[in-house]
């Protein structure tokens, strides 16, 4: 009694100590004895050795991940890993990708940290930056090669992957670090790092770390080079269906020309959401782009870097028949599709999807993306298949009882630049002035699209009240988002919608499609803007060099419409599932239209089908327009 309480001591311990230190927690507090001894067994397998060390060379990676030669995406994540692996002392980065190194990448890029470290979950977003970034005028890659021999990064064909600075040799285990990490006299405040602040806080050496980061480059400094980060987006929507058991090699192998062309296309519309500016990315875009428009873009690389803790070697009876196992786990949503290059939904798009959200199973409360809660996309209708008839439309989608996903795909009558618009709509159709669509609870998870020429997401508007979320009438055409006018809400059928903040009003013969984004047209819509296009929309639309940014208002030619059935898999478990149900009621349909043609046109059964198809309801294969028959 009577002494004061003594104040800790601080830790006076190299960083490379703590780093090891905190590999230790992650190995015994985030994975099991077993998951450790898998991870053990795939890295020591696989490792070159020198002067005792084991390491990963650039090849290894790539080859143990599958990543397509195709893609050109092996460097970045490569050059991912040697930041990564340094963790929590970017000083220590490039590093060379040792056991201990790897082990702290697929901890935090498959999220399992959240078991050491109770803060800094929304930091990741910010290490991944630190991990793509550099700190070159000239924005080239960094690509970290081991100062051990024969671990140098090989070139890539475009150029765009290369060194940013010519001395530049090699990996250190300490000092050096990446250019953005170097330190550099400035001014600009520095956000906390939370992620390694908790870290740190979990080994005790706060203080330790803070005189890291002294010499740590200002992150706003930084900046993401552009064709990197497409690499590593392709990436992404390849491996978009992948879960921890796939085969990585089934999921993601040779990809066909098409592929890759469809993959590019996704990328680049992605990158135009992210506002580069000369060839790269700011942090503040990177960071505001990820939060608001693709939440999930590095979902993916979680299950891919869980592929280090299984093992064939440990397990070999669990991989034998993997070929066989693995097709039936890796199957599209896309029902019944044999040709998707006949669609314009396809697994590329689900992909671009489901980096920005994701639906409901009607057994599970959870959400997940279209590859993962189960689900069954069934196509209800396509203009290709079924014509540009209103009737058609009606009887094919309106006969549907459950979600669906609209696709448009248009050429703007101004640049000629193609757009893809849709959206996902977790309540089914119904014909105009039946009930009030505003009213239903499942249209707030209601969610507008566009995914060329850049990628952006309207979601519903939770304080709408009034405007309908979707509209079709076999008078007046469709729309997603349309303002129903005042005057003819009794008959709501009466009149065509009205452009809303965010909306897509399709004419009645489909020949073409008005979308509009504009922030200052009211704040009742159906959807909410998108807070990055409409920002980019103010701000560079009085430029005289601003002839690539979208206007607010676009009127399409339409090329393909399509509409598809949202079910899962588990749907039938109680009874009958969707697809069977419509397939009934369009059979009854079909039945009570042939008993039309023999009751009311007597023996003139030519005649009475004649009139029938031009009225839609059955169908010719000879026409463009009615449904199918």
């Amino acid at each position: 009694m009577g002494q004061h309480e003594s104040k800790p001591e601080r830790r006076d311990v190299p960083i490379e100590t703590l780093s090891h230190e905190l590999a230790l927690q992650f190995a015994s507090k985030c994975y099991t004895h077993l998951e450790i001894a898998h991870f053990k067994d795939n890295f020591k397998t696989l490792a070159d050795h020198q002067d005792d060390v084991e390491y990963w060379k650039e090849e290894t990676l790539c080859r143990f991940l599958a990543l397509p030669d195709s893609i050109r995406a092996g460097s970045v994540v490569y050059a991912m890993t040697n930041y990564l692996g340094a963790f929590p002392f970017p000083s220590l980065a490039p590093c060379i990708v040792t056991r201990e190194a790897m082990l702290k990448v697929v901890t935090l890029l498959t999220g399992r940290y959240k078991k050491v470290l109770k803060r800094g979950d929304q930091d990741k977003n910010k290490l991944l930056f630190r991990s793509l970034a550099v700190f070159d005028r000239r924005n080239s890659v960094v690509v970290a090669s081991s100062s051990i021999k024969g671990t140098s990064a090989t070139s890539e064909e475009k150029g765009g992957i290369e060194r940013s600075n010519s001395n530049h040799e090699g990996v250190h285990t300490a000092g050096g670090g990446f250019p953005i990490d170097q330190p550099v006299n400035d001014e600009e405040e520095e956000d906390d790092d939370d992620l390694a602040l908790a870290a740190l806080d979990a080994l005790d050496a706060i203080e330790v770390f803070k005189e890291d980061q002294k010499k740590e480059r200002k992150i706003h400094s930084a900046h993401v080079p552009v064709y990197n980060l497409e690499r590593l987006i392709m990436l992404m929507l390849a491996f978009a269906s992948l879960t921890p058991q796939d085969n990585t090699t089934q999921v993601c192998g040779a990809l066909l020309e098409h592929q890759l062309a469809a993959l590019e296309r996704a990328a680049r519309s992605i990158i135009v959401a992210f506002e580069p500016e000369h060839e790269s990315i700011s942090y503040t875009n990177f960071i505001r782009t990820i939060t608001t428009v693709t939440p999930q873009l590095f979902r993916p690389l979680n299950p891919l870097f869980e592929h280090f803790l299984f093992s064939k070697h440990l397990n070999p009876g669990k991989h034998q028949d993997e070929g066989s196992e693995q097709k039936a786990s890796i199957r599209t949503p896309l029902y019944e599709v044999q040709d998707q290059s006949t669609n314009i939904l396809n697994d590329v798009l689900l992909a671009q999807l489901s980096f920005s959200f994701e639906i409901t199973n009607t057994s599970s409360p959870a959400s997940s993306s279209f590859f993962h809660c189960g689900a069954r996309l069934n196509q209800l209708y396509s203009t290709a298949s079924h014509g540009t008839s209103l009737s058609s439309f009606g009887r094919q989608v309106l006969s549907w009882r459950a979600g669906t996903l609209l696709v448009l795909r248009g050429t703007d009558v101004k640049s000629r630049q193609t757009h893809i618009i849709g959206a996902y709509l977790p309540d089914h159709w119904k014909e105009a002035g039946s009930t009030s669509q505003a009213e239903s609870p499942s249209e707030i998870k209601a969610t507008m699209f566009q995914l060329q020429p850049r990628h952006a997401v309207f979601r519903a508007n939770k304080y709408n009240k009034s405007t309908p979320i979707s509209y079709f009438s076999s008078k007046t055409g469709m729309a997603l988002g349309g303002i129903i006018p005042a005057s003819s809400r009794i008959n709501a059928s009466a009149q065509r919608p009205a452009l809303g903040p965010v909306s897509l009003v399709i004419d009645e013969d489909f020949a073409t499609a008005t979308f509009q984004h504009d922030g200052d047209a009211g704040s009742a819509g159906a959807f909410m803007t998108d807070p990055l296009l409409e920002e980019t929309q103010r701000t560079k639309s009085t430029m005289s060099t601003s002839t690539d940014v979208q206007p607010t208002k676009v009127t399409l030619d339409i090329d393909d419409l399509e509409v598809w059935g949202v079910s899962f898999v588990n749907d039938g478990a109680a009874g009958e599932d969707e697809i069977t149900k419509q397939k009934k009621r369009l059979a009854w349909e079909e039945a009570e239209a042939a008993r039309r043609r023999g009751v009311n046109f007597g023996g003139d059964k030519d005649g009475a089908r004649h009139l029938l198809e031009m009225a839609g309801v059955v169908g010719d294969g000879n026409r463009s327009g009615g449904s199918m028959g």
